[in-house]
């Protein structure tokens, strides 16, 4: 019979601590993510694979021209590499605070909530990058209830316009809005700005594609998904 050789028990312990070493060495070489709050999107249109355990949410106000062009210039890059691609969930909470700006908001969400018990988060995002695209200045009061079911009525046959004009009419969610908003304020520490944007609870600072895109890519790495 062959005599089976083993590796010496001390070849074995140092490959052991080396590997040790490497991956220490690499775990902490990753740049560290700056601190993260813990953010409430229950009930908030969201969009992505449900699953994705990075999470990006959107604080919007429908008359802001940062929106607008946040939305307009920068989204569609977000959704191309990060949405479609199933790597994150992407949340829109809508505020009002601009003049003439809460029969939009509350619009958005009489679109999202037409049947209560079913929200329709596609729809909603198909009515609010319609209306950036084709809304007046922050300086002109172009969000009237004829305008938004204009809007509604070019976004998609699927939108009800009487219930959409009724739930204008009586303001549905106004009240949503309202705490959204006062919401969005405590977490930016009392001074709310649109659009903010947090991945997985860290905001993202002098917003741009290139630091949005930067920070997703960070935190999807810590996340072990990218």
């Amino acid at each position: 019979m062959a005599n089976i050789i083993k590796p010496p028990k001390v070849l074995f312990s140092l490959t052991c601590v080396l590997f040790l070493i490497v991956s220490s060495v690499v775990y902490f070489s990753r740049p560290q993510l700056p601190p993260a709050i813990t953010i409430n999107t229950k009930g908030q249109p969201t969009i992505g694979y449900a699953k994705a355990r990075v999470h990006v949410v959107v604080f919007e106000e429908p008359k802001c021209s940062n929106c607008r062009d946040f939305t307009n210039q920068i989204f569609p890059s977000v959704k191309k590499d990060f949405i479609d691609t199933n790597k994150i969930r992407y949340t829109v909470i809508p505020v009002a605070f601009l003049p003439g700006s809460m029969p939009a908001a509350n619009a958005a969400l009489c679109v999202y909530y037409e049947n209560p018990l079913y929200p329709n988060d596609d729809l909603f995002f198909k009515y609010l990058d319609f209306m950036y695209k084709h809304e007046g200045s922050e300086s002109t009061d172009w969000a009237t209830p004829a305008t938004l079911l204009e809007f509604a009525k070019a976004t998609s046959p699927a939108i009800h316009l009487k219930n959409l004009q009724n739930g204008i009419e009586k303001e549905t969610y106004r009240v949503q809005i309202e705490k959204n908003t006062a919401y969005g304020s405590q977490l930016m520490g009392g001074a709310i700005v649109t659009p903010t944007v947090y991945v997985n609870g860290i905001r993202v600072s002098d917003l741009s594609w290139d630091n949005l895109r930067k920070l997703i890519v960070e935190v999807l790495e810590h996340e072990g998904v990218l």
